[in-house]
């Protein structure tokens, strides 16, 4: 007789306002096996992970682990069950070490009373090498670049006796080499017998990693397939119910389909020669010195020239000065050095002054940075705008002219649900994405500057592109654009031009035609021989360097 699935939901239905976002959905994972959940944002993978974990209690259906029925909405049977959940955002404490964050609330005691540190150190570190997931169990969380973070998480649910891995979006702020290494990973866990659901947008890492493929549409399952009898051209299809033409472009550049449908990557390079519209550059940033979260140098002597009507990729591994860039050219971080907007300085001092400026930015934490989870999606469309037509009439809120801009801005960028008045905290991170692209890119006037940090993350095969196509309309508008992203195929379907970061430095730039080894290069610090290094503006003298 076989053994019982590790994790089975059945004929799962989930209403919200009268609305299924899950509608008879049933679906398993076997022991020692890796399933892929796939879908677009709303297609309800979020609510599935939440009834299976327990903070959602299903109206109809049922949850079982390992044969047993869980008791509904209730998170704690499900983890005593053996079922974990690492999250898109990380719930863990910044101050605590390592090992304080996996054993937190469940701290082995000495004689019952006392946290046994040693031990919990101890078990932590044997947890990580067991399965090859590389951490300092005594590192501070805050002082960790999130593919770390990631690792941290893993740990956690393994210390904890997780049986069952949900991995939600694992891979989407990851550099190409930690996504290998977490692959790498999902196969020891499931080669140890641990099972893993794995959901992704990346259609390309799904077929790399996974046994089987799920996929959801609008709430219903639409297939399930063994790896060996699809393809990533058949999944974009089951996914989107059909492949449209722009979209297999925009899948293919983002990796999400095969490469030999790519998009012409020198026509993409070819649409905006820099200069060539635009003789001086629109931002300048010469010397750039500032410190990072802990103290320590994060940009160190940083020079940058970006035209208008340009779009340039910042690609580097993680922890390498992109976040500090992005808050300096934002005014979210104090800093040394010029920074200059069409010729002009000052602008940066902080984020108000910047925005007014014309700098718009996409930060990578839409919940810390960007958006008002409480307040409704209509309420977080107008901010930063509140005060702006057609928000406001003078000094009274125009309340017909926002909900009016809202719904228009909902439907171009197909936010889910398509309701202005739904709380932003209760949106898919998908849809809370979109939320924040469609406020930044197309809620006012067009921009001067934009930055966007990870600006597809989360975000399934048609958001991206909606969101790739705002920014290019930005650019032929006139703007300039810098996309911070760890992923170097979105990069590579954006930019004219690649500029790379390592150690708070500029260490070379390339087209985006640039192979992934000559790339890597860069991003380690050893500039490839023959690759141009990143140019400066025109007078701009060479910088000294900072002292280590």
């Amino acid at each position: 007789m076989s053994a019982a699935p590790a994790l089975e939901l059945r004929g799962i239905v989930k209403r919200f306002a009268g609305v299924a976002a899950v509608d008879g959905v049933s679906l398993s994972v076997n022991p020692g096996e890796v399933l892929a959940l796939v879908g677009e944002n709303g297609a309800g993978k979020s609510t599935m992970i939440s009834v299976a974990c327990g903070l959602y209690r299903a109206d109809e259906g049922e949850v079982r682990a390992f044969g047993a029925a869980l008791p509904p909405g209730d998170p704690r049977a499900a983890i005593e069950a053996g079922v974990g959940v690492v999250y898109q955002h990380f719930m863990l404490v910044g101050p605590l070490t390592v090992w304080e964050n996996v054993v937190l609330g469940r701290e082995p005691l000495r004689f019952g009373i006392v946290v046994d540190r040693e031990r919990a150190r101890r078990e932590v570190a044997e947890a990580a090498q067991r399965f090859g997931l590389t951490v300092d169990v005594d590192a501070r969380i805050e002082s960790l670049g999130v593919g770390a973070q990631q690792r941290v998480e893993i740990v956690k649910q393994l210390w904890r006796g997780a049986r069952v891995l949900i991995l939600d979006e694992p891979t989407a702020v990851l550099s190409p080499r930690e996504a290998d290494e977490l692959t790498q990973t999902v196969r020891a866990l499931a080669k140890d017998g641990r099972s893993v659901v794995f959901i992704s947008h990346k259609l390309r890492e799904v077929l790399a990693v996974a046994d089987r493929v799920a996929v959801l549409r609008r709430g219903k399952l639409v297939q399930t397939v063994a790896r060996a009898q699809t393809s990533a051209q058949q999944l974009a299809e089951a996914v989107m119910g059909t492949v449209l033409p722009a979209l297999a472009r925009e899948a293919t550049a983002a990796g999400l389909l095969p490469a030999q449908e790519s998009l012409d990557l020198e026509e993409a390079a070819a649409k905006t020669a820099p200069g060539a519209t635009y003789p001086a550059p629109r931002l300048v940033a010469r010397d750039l010195c500032c410190e990072g979260s802990r103290g320590r140098p994060a940009l160190r002597g940083l020079s940058l020239a970006i035209f208008a009507g340009e779009i340039v990729g910042l690609a580097g591994v993680d922890g390498n000065g992109q976040s500090e860039l992005a808050e300096v050219l934002t005014g979210l971080r104090a800093f040394q050095g010029t920074l200059e907007l069409d010729g002009r300085e000052g602008w940066a001092r902080s984020p108000g002054a910047a925005r007014a400026a014309g700098v718009v930015h996409l930060p990578e934490d839409r919940h810390r940075r960007a958006l008002c989870l409480p307040l409704n999606v209509e309420e977080n469309l107008s901010l930063g705008r509140q005060g702006d037509p057609p928000y406001a009439h003078g000094a009274l809120i125009d309340r017909a002219g926002r909900r009016k801009k809202a719904l228009e801005l909902v439907h171009a960028f197909d936010v889910r649900p398509p309701d202005p008045l739904a709380r932003a905290g209760s949106l898919s991170g998908g849809n809370q994405q979109k939320l924040v692209a469609a406020r930044e890119l197309a809620g006012g006037a067009p921009p001067l500057l934009v930055v966007a940090v990870q600006p597809t993350r989360g975000l399934d095969l048609g958001a991206a592109a909606k969101v790739h196509d705002a920014l290019r309309t930005a650019r032929d508008a006139g703007a300039a654009v810098i996309v911070l992203s760890l992923d170097l195929d979105e990069l590579r379907a954006l930019a004219s031009r690649i500029v790379v970061l390592y150690d708070g430095r500029v260490t070379g730039e390339a087209p985006p035609t640039a192979s992934d080894d000559a790339l890597g290069r860069l991003m380690l610090g050893q500039p490839p021989a023959g690759t141009p290094m990143a140019s400066k503006p025109a007078g701009m003298q060479p910088r000294a360097e900072l002292p280590e």
